[in-house]
């Protein structure tokens, strides 16, 4: 559901009137207020499929200084004991 551009600039005037009045420690909200309907407005100018990119030092920060190693398999014993039937503790 859009709100009307035409919504949002009179909200925006009604907090930039409340500001006027305000007291100094209230005109930050107000302007706040202001800036977030703003933001609100200007969100529906960004395109839809923004594309973006990774830099070098995030994709390193990522993955490591190693990210291109080869990792090793792990090695299993066999255990050779006449009451275990398998690799696993839970073979009995």
């Amino acid at each position: 559901m859009a709100v009307a551009n035409e919504t949002i600039i009179k909200k925006m005037i009604n907090e930039l009137n409340k500001a006027r009045d305000a007291d100094e420690k209230s005109v930050k909200n107000h302007i706040a207020n202001v800036q977030l309907l703003c933001d609100l407005m200007l969100e529906g100018d960004k395109p839809q499929t923004e594309k973006t990119s990774i830099t070098n030092a995030e994709m390193k920060a990522m993955i490591g200084e190693n990210g291109n190693q080869k990792v090793e398999p792990v090695q299993r014993s066999t255990i050779n004991d006449d009451d275990a039937n398998g690799d696993s503790l839970f073979d009995f």
